[in-house]
């Protein structure tokens, strides 16, 4: 995705703080739409929309199985962030906050074992490919990790610092 791509979908998201009470939108069990929304939480996770990382998204086999156009993903990541900012927890100015059973309703749309498993491997791989990990993207990881049964144990890479 080009960054001013990236800009405009952020600037979109800001745009579109509601406080209003919206539910997610939901998707088909282990449809692509579904799978592409983590790995969007996941560039998220940390409170800003990193190049690198969705540039790992597009380089990554996730994206090969699921056969996922950059636009399509593009999609999906500007929905999850509508979505995002008017359903989710406010943290601060910057970072906002799943509430656990909303993250939890969308790891639930995943359900085959090897999927959650490759989407896992490259929500960790997003997550590394800045070279810095923060904690909320370590605690979405091991969050994820616990919701799906995985032994999976992650720690901050590189430098850690917080959102």
């Amino acid at each position: 995705m080009d960054p001013q791509r990236s800009a405009a979908i952020a600037a979109d998201c800001v745009a579109r703080f509601d406080h209003g009470e919206t539910d997610m939108r939901q998707y088909a069990t282990d449809s692509t739409q579904a799978a592409a929304r983590i790995l969007a939480l996941t560039i998220l996770a940390d409170g800003g929309l990193d190049q690198t990382e969705l540039n790992s998204v597009t380089r990554s086999e996730a994206a090969r199985r699921l056969q996922i156009a950059e636009a399509d993903f593009e999609q999906v990541l500007q929905e999850y962030c509508q979505d995002l900012l008017q359903g989710a927890d406010y943290l601060d100015g910057i970072a906002l906050r799943l509430a656990p059973e909303v993250l939890r309703g969308l790891l639930d749309e995943i359900r085959d074992p090897a999927f959650q498993q490759l989407i896992l491997r490259t929500m960790h791989d997003i997550v590394e490919a800045d070279g810095i990990s923060t904690e909320e993207e370590v605690a979405l990881l091991s969050q994820t990790a616990a919701v799906w049964g995985t032994t999976a144990t992650f720690t901050p890479i590189a430098e850690s610092r917080t959102g």
